[in-house]
């Protein structure tokens, strides 16, 4: 697929996959499968994919992850601040990010970027607050993925994202 195209995501006959620890819904495009977090994350470290802390809806078929987690946040905390806080846990293996872009998830302000890393993966991130945590949304695709089908797949999904707390 090039740049170019549009890139249609069937979540026409799924049911929505719905976190009850994290307490958000989103559209599952056909093929991929859903798995709720069954600990919670703390917020402090950005493990691997597949780990028991994220909430997340795997594309088997082509590699590719879109995976959440929530945490408590201070009173007061301001995006920029768990944006900055979710750039310094990023693993090692992720090099320097790209700028910063405001978005939405859910309704709420959230702020979007991406890093390259060396473990095969490209990673398109997202940092939101709503209700008193800080959430970390993100998209990672095999290296080998299309970049533009990854940012269209990842905004296909953060547009079907709400809240359900």
């Amino acid at each position: 697929m090039t740049s170019s195209s549009t890139l249609e995501l069937d979540t026409s006959a799924s049911e929505p996959f719905v976190s009850d620890r994290y307490d958000f819904s989103v559209a599952v495009p056909e093929g991929w499968s859903g798995t709720d977090a069954t600990v919670d994350w703390g917020g402090n470290s950005l493990g691997g994919l597949g780990s028991p802390l994220y909430a997340s809806i795997t594309d088997p078929a082509l590699g590719r992850d879109f995976v959440v987690a929530a945490a408590p946040v201070a009173d007061g905390m301001a995006l920029a601040e768990w944006q900055a806080a979710m750039d310094r846990v990023a693993p090692d293996v992720c090099g320097d990010p790209s700028p910063v872009e405001e978005t939405t998830l859910g309704g709420e302000p959230a702020l979007a970027w991406t890093h390259g890393c060396t473990d095969g993966y490209d990673v398109t991130k997202l940092a939101a607050l709503h209700e008193g945590r800080g959430y970390i949304v993100f998209l990672a695709s095999n290296s080998e993925n299309d970049n533009a089908e990854d940012r269209q797949i990842f905004e296909s999904l953060r547009s079907s994202f709400g809240f359900t707390s």
